[in-house]
């Protein structure tokens, strides 16, 4: 099978780029020929006026249009596969691409179909209004982005594809990560017939290893870190257990450690790589998702689940899918510190329960949230639509 795999990279490495790397590289083990074609949002740093050219862009990209169309008569794929069309591919591609009678499958990374920004999420609370009565004026309202000009660019971009019918229309397959996410597609008018989940998985071998309890010594955190990932929620949880040390791993957004207080018992890590990620969970007694936006499928998830981590996570959106209170992790109660802290103290010195949920972890990635369940269940899409 030859598969056309279209993304529009973000300026920084991100979780969903790992994800589209790591698709093409199991298809490609798998005996398929995968063609790309990729853009990056880098490239509007070199444009002159580049951040208002990305509002047009995103609309309507004549360039990505005529390359897409020499692509595809000169490859002829089986199927095109894409993932994020914004800012510099758009998706004036998808009719052109069916006017050639090839399916579409698309990868629900994110809530952008829906929410301008793609996270249902401003000013540090849920917003789902851009879904209401008013769709994408409020964006604008609330300057979603910090930036009217910004804000109002993301909401027209969202308000032509949705006006014109692009996505709804021309996809054949809205490959989302979880049933929550599925669900509000549907509520909000895309075919639900068109729609399936196929969660991301654990991209390396899943082996069956045992660390030594001993050398767990600190609650784990992993992730961007950013404010739509709800750190106050940690560190204020960290300050009320001062005798636990907690670690966290992860990207800082520029400029956001000058918002956070950070008590003395959490040690930021950085970036690590993935040898020291391994280590990372290897060392950590749980982890702590205290994201206070619904994601799609955080990839820490599988990845501290393959290493017999337990997690803990907030309660609401698609965690509890994930996450099975009392399986694989424990459930709190959303933005809820002292919730969060009482877990953690009830936890924290039970080896035999963190045992027992990291060993269910394990089996459930192996079961789910393996590359081999993944790829038979993106065949099952592919073959669908052909």
């Amino acid at each position: 099978m030859k598969v056309l795999m279209i993304h529009n990279k973000y300026g920084k490495h991100s979780g969903e780029e790992a994800v589209v790397e790591a698709q093409m590289q199991l298809l490609q083990e798998n005996g398929h020929e995968v063609i790309t074609y990729f853009r990056s949002s880098e490239e509007l740093e070199t444009m002159s006026f580049g951040k208002v050219k990305a509002f047009f862009l995103g609309v309507k990209n004549n360039k990505s249009v005529r390359e897409i169309k020499k692509i595809i008569k000169e490859e002829n794929p089986d199927v095109v596969h894409i993932h994020n069309l914004y800012p510099l591919i758009s998706p004036a591609i998808l009719p052109i691409i069916k006017s050639f009678g090839v399916p579409i499958a698309m990868t629900i990374h994110n809530y952008r179909l829906l929410c301008p920004n793609g996270l249902f999420f401003t000013k540090g609370k849920i917003c789902e209004k851009c879904t209401g009565a008013s769709k994408e004026l409020n964006c604008v309202i609330n300057n979603c982005e910090g930036s009217i000009l910004k804000s109002t660019g993301y909401a027209l971009r969202n308000f032509w594809a949705r006006f014109s019918g692009q996505y709804q229309d021309y996809v054949d397959a809205f490959l989302c990560l979880n049933e929550f996410q599925k669900n509000k597609l549907i509520a909000n008018g895309f075919n639900k017939d068109k729609c399936s989940v196929i969660p991301n998985f654990y991209t390396k071998e899943i082996i069956d290893e045992e660390s030594d309890f001993k050398n767990k010594k600190y609650v784990a955190s992993a992730g961007r870190i950013s404010p739509e990932k709800g750190l106050p929620v940690l560190l204020s949880a960290a300050r009320k257990l001062p005798n636990i040390p907690f670690h966290i791993a992860g990207l800082m957004r520029p400029g956001y450690e000058k918002e956070l207080d950070i008590p003395d018992n959490v040690t930021l890590r950085g970036m690590l790589n993935a040898a020291e990620m391994k280590t990372f969970y290897a060392e950590s007694k749980f982890l702590a998702h205290t994201s206070a936006c619904y994601e799609g499928f955080a990839m820490v998830f599988p990845e501290a689940m393959a290493q017999k981590v337990p997690i803990m996570a907030p309660d609401f959106g698609s965690y509890p899918e994930i996450i099975e209170n009392n399986i694989n992790g424990v459930l709190f109660k959303p933005l809820n510190s002292q919730d969060l802290a009482d877990k953690i103290y009830s936890l924290w010195n039970d080896e035999n329960k963190i045992k027992e949920l990291g060993k269910n972890g394990f089996d459930i990635v192996k079961e789910k949230y393996s590359n081999k369940a993944y790829y038979v269940l993106l065949m099952e899409a592919y073959q669908k639509l052909i």
